[in-house]
This record gives structure tokens, sequence and C-alpha cells, in this order.
């Protein structure tokens, strides 16, 4: 029984880094406030179907002209 117990825990919590997630959080910044790596919180996230919002590239900007 302690297992799903410790399941039903894990959805619960899932099911609240969703609705944070939903309303605007990153997934670093919900990873530092609950203890888990950005790791654990993307699997819980993709647990509770999550939508994922796109990544961004932060990387140097390109030149998207065509050259001669």
């Amino acid at each position: 029984m302690r297992a799903a117990a410790r399941a039903a825990e894990r959805q619960k919590l899932a099911l609240s880094l969703r609705a944070r997630y939903e309303a605007g959080a990153t997934v670093p910044e919900l990873a530092e406030d609950s203890n888990y790596s950005v790791a654990t919180v993307y699997r819980l996230l993709h647990q509770a179907r999550t939508p994922m919002r796109p990544q961004h590239n932060h990387g140097p900007a390109r030149d998207m002209r065509k050259r001669p």
C-alpha cells in the first residue's frame, strides 16, 4: 500500500507542477521551488500530460540574410 500512496503523492505533485507551469512558471523555477532536479520536473510534467512551451534559442543571433 505504501507504493500506491507514494504514486498518488507524485501524481498530486505532477498536477500541482502542471498548474504552476501553465500559469507561467518556468521549469527551472519549478525545480528550485520544489527541490527537484530540472529533469525530474520535466518527467513529472510529461507524466501529467502537460503541453510544453517551445524552448527558445538563447545563443548568438544568426544572420538570416542570404549570402552572395
